[in-house]
C-alpha cells in the first residue's frame, strides 16, 4: 500500500469537507467527499486493522494516533448514512460531471453507492458485533435511494490517474502485468472452486489435453483464465491445459518448470486485450479497460446473506440467483446455460453445488453457496472483498499453503490453518515517523504487528474441516 498516495487522497478529501462544511449550497460536494473517503478508508482498515482515522491527514502533523477498528467502523457507517441522506437536499448544489470520474455528477448514483457501501460494511461485522451488523443492515436496506443497479466503474485511459493508481487493474495488469511482469496465473484453489460447478461442459474440450482439462466447469472459468497456449507463454509440453498453481511455494520451487506461472491457466484475454481473443498474436493491449470499484452482483449476494440470516425480508434464494445472473452477464454467458447452471447439483472440488436448495451440513450449506458465488462474481477487481469474506467466514474453502512459513498455524480447522494471512503489516514509515503511536497499536494485537494477528471484525476462530 503506497501510504504517500493514500494520505494525500485523504488530505484532499478532508480539505473538501472542511471548506464546504458551513456552505449549504455545496452540501452535495461535501457528501460525495465523505462517501469516497469511507471507500478509501475501508480498504485501509481492512488491510491493516487499527489505523489513524479521526486525526489522520487533518493538518495537525504526521504523528496521528491509531484508532480502534471498531470505532472506525461505527463512524464509517454513520458517515455513509448521513452523506446519503444529505444528497439531494434542496439547494445543496450540483457537481460538474467533468470533475466526477465515477458518476459524472449523477447524485442519485452516489446515493445508491453510499447505501451499497453501508450494506457491505454492515455485513462485515457479522462475527464481531452481530447486533450492530443487523441494525446497520436494516438501516442500509431502508435508506432512501436504494442500491446500485449497475457495476460501479471508472473509465481508464492509457496511463495513471491520481484517483485510482493503487487499485488499477485496467492499466497495470493489462499493460505492465501482461507485457513485462507476466499474466496472473490461476491458483489451485480457484481451479477446484470452478471445476464441475454448474455442470456445464468445458468448451471445446476435445481440442485440449484430456488429462489436464476438466470435463465440466463453471462457464466463467475458461473466460477468467485461458487454457495454456503459445500466445500466453506456455512451454510446448504444457499447452492445452487448464490447471492452477498451489499457493505458498517457496521462490525456488515456484521457478521449477512444472510450477512455472506461464505453464498454467492465465488471466483471460477478456480482461487484457481489445479483441478479447486468447488465440491470436499481436493483439492491442486493453489498457483502457474500466476499473470496477463495486460489482452490482455483490449487493445481491450481500442481500442474500442478510435474508439467509433472517435480518431482512425477501428470498435469499432469489437474491442469490439474481447475483449469479448479474455475474454471468459481465462475461456474456448465454441465458440457457445460466438457467441450467442454477439447477445443477454437481459439486465442485470442495463439495459445493450451485442449486440453492441442494444442501448438506458439511461444506454445502446455503451460506457456503452464497459466499462461493460472491467470490467468483467478484473476479478480478474485487479481491479485497474476497479476502475479507474468507477471513470473516472461512468461505470459500481454499487449499492451505503448500509450503507454509515457519511459525504458521498448523492446527487443522483453525481459521489461519497453514499460513493464510489475516492482515498486512504496517508500512515501515510508520515505525519512524509515528513510532510511539505505532508501538501502542502493535501491542494491541495477539502477535503484534504480524500477518497472523487478527483485526476486530475477524472474530471467528474455526472453520469446517
Amino acid at each position: 500500500m503506497n501510504t504517500t498516495y493514500f494520505w494525500g487522497w485523504i488530505a484532499g478529501l478532508n480539505e473538501i469537507i472542511r471548506i464546504t462544511k458551513d456552505d449549504p449550497s455545496r452540501l452535495n460536494l461535501k457528501s460525495i467527499a465523505r462517501i469516497y473517503r469511507v471507500y478509501l478508508y475501508t480498504i485501509c482498515t481492512d488491510l491493516l486493522g487499527d489505523v489513524p482515522y479521526f486525526k489522520a491527514a487533518d493538518g495537525s502533523g504526521e504523528a496521528a494516533p491509531y484508532d480502534h477498528q471498531k470505532d472506525i467502523y461505527y463512524d464509517m457507517v454513520k458517515e455513509l448514512s448521513e452523506a446519503s441522506a444529505a444528497i439531494g437536499t434542496p439547494g445543496a448544489g450540483t457537481v460538474e460531471g467533468k470533475f466526477d470520474l465515477i458518476f459524472k455528477g449523477d447524485l442519485s448514483r452516489w446515493k445508491a453507492f453510499a447505501n451499497s457501501m453501508h450494506l457491505r460494511l454492515a455485513m462485515r461485522m457479522t462475527e464481531a458485533d452481530p447486533q450492530k451488523a443487523e441494525a446497520e443492515t436494516k438501516a442500509a436496506v431502508s435508506a432512501d435511494g436504494g442500491f446500485i443497479t449497475t457495476d460501479v466503474t471508472i473509465p481508464r485511459g492509457d496511463g495513471l490517474t491520481p484517483a485510482t493508481w493503487q487499485m488499477d487493474w485496467g492499466w497495470y495488469y493489462s499493460g505492465i502485468g501482461y507485457m513485462y511482469g507476466g499474466r496472473l496465473a490461476m491458483s489451485k484453489s480457484m481451479e477446484k472452486i470452478l471445476t464441475n460447478l454448474g455442470g456445464i461442459e468445458f468448451p471445446m474440450k476435445n481440442y485440449y489435453d484430456p488429462d489436464h482439462i476438466p470435463e465440466y466447469v463453471d462457464p466463467r472459468g475458461p473466460i477468467y483464465f485461458n487454457v495454456t497456449n503459445e500466445i500466453n507463454g506456455a512451454m510446448e509440453n504444457y499447452r492445452g491445459r487448464w490447471e492452477g498453481i498451489p499457493a505458498g511455494y517457496t521462490k525456488a520451487v515456484a521457478l521449477e518448470e512444472p510450477n512455472a506461472q506461464k505453464n498454467h491457466a492465465r488471466l483471460g484475454a477478456f480482461f487484457i486485450r481489445k479483441d478479447q481473443d486468447p488465440d491470436t498474436k499481436d493483439a492491442t493491449i486493453y489498457r483502457d479497460h474500466p476499473q470496477t470499484l463495486m460489482y452490482v452482483n455483490e449487493v445481491s449476494f450481500l442481500l442474500a446473506e442478510a435474508a439467509w440470516r433472517g435480518w431482512i425480508t425477501g428470498s435469499a434464494k432469489d437474491f442469490y440467483e439474481r447475483g449469479i445472473r448479474e455475474s454471468m452477464s459481465v462475461v456474456n454467458i448465454e441465458q440457457d446455460k445460466v438457467d441450467s447452471y442454477l439447477q445443477s447439483t454437481m459439486k465442485n472440488g470442495y463439495g459445493v453445488s450451485v442449486k440453492f436448495d441442494d444442501v448438506d451440513n458439511n461444506r454445502n450449506t446455503q451460506l457456503d453457496k452464497i459466499i462461493t458465488q460472491k467470490y467468483i462474481g467478484g473476479f478480478p477487481y474485487n479481491g479485497f472483498e474476497a479476502w475479507n469474506d474468507y477471513r470473516r467466514l472461512g468461505i470459500p474453502t481454499l487449499d492451505p499453503f503448500a509450503m507454509p512459513a515457519e511459525g504458521s498455524v498448523q492446527e487443522k480447522g483453525a481459521m489461519d490453518w497453514k499460513g493464510s494471512l489475516r492482515r498486512v503489516i504496517y508500512p515501515t514509515g510508520e515505525t519512524i515517523k509515528n513510532a510511539e503511536n505505532y508501538k501502542e497499536a502493535a501491542a494491541r494485537y495477539e502477535f503484534g504487528d504480524n500477518t497472523k494477528s487478527r483485526m476486530w471484525w475477524d472474530a471467528r476462530k474455526t472453520i469446517k474441516e
